[in-house]
């Protein structure tokens, strides 16, 4: 990747630049933070519910070898969230983004399965993005200058909504590479 593209990436803390055996920049440990919890909803201390999502203090679960897993602040869409409640056994999906993280669907042992990610962010980044490059655009042909801030703006917009996106992408393809997998019966 060339190194201008990178640089949004290691500043929003999504990984790190290394040089290869050329010379080249490379990027490592860019994926997405995508994994599975395989357990039982204990606990669901819900923080805030609003129209399309809720916002969780912390879910706490009991993982199928005993030991315990707690997901803080997590932002869940409201269709996820209503399986999240305690007793609800099964393989939760769960992702980090730049700002959040959350659980984007739950397969459960008996056989519900819900998968559902915002797109809020991926689309501000986008009409940041766009905005801010017509502004930049009009303030060059009619003021023969260009305000700092849009500038910014407009080079961030971009890779925000790349990043975004590319979260999203990765939890939905984590969740359809379990298509057939269902969750072992309590006591099995």
């Amino acid at each position: 990747m060339p190194d201008l593209i990178l640089w949004p990436i290691v500043a929003l803390g999504r990984g790190d630049l290394g040089r290869d055996r050329t010379g080249r920049l490379e990027a490592r440990g860019m994926g997405m933070a995508a994994s599975k919890i395989d357990g039982t909803v204990e606990e669901a201390v819900l923080r805030r519910r609003r129209p399309k999502i809720s916002v969780y203090d912390r879910i706490l679960f009991r993982l199928d070898d005993g030991t315990t897993k707690t997901w803080t602040k997590a932002v869940v869409m409201n269709n996820v969230a209503e399986l999240l409640t305690p007793g609800t056994r099964g393989r939760f999906y769960v992702f980090s983004a730049i700002d959040h993280r959350g659980i984007s669907g739950v397969r459960t042992d008996d056989g519900r399965e819900v998968l559902s990610l915002s797109r809020i962010n991926e689309y501000a980044g986008l009409g940041v993005f766009i905005s801010m490059t017509l502004l930049c655009t009009l303030q060059i042909s009619l003021m023969d200058g260009v305000s700092i801030w849009a500038l910014v703006l407009a080079v961030l917009g971009l890779p925000l909504f790349l990043l975004y996106r590319q979260t999203r992408l990765d939890a939905e393809k984590a969740f359809n590479a379990d298509a057939g997998y269902r969750p072992p019966a309590r006591g099995a």
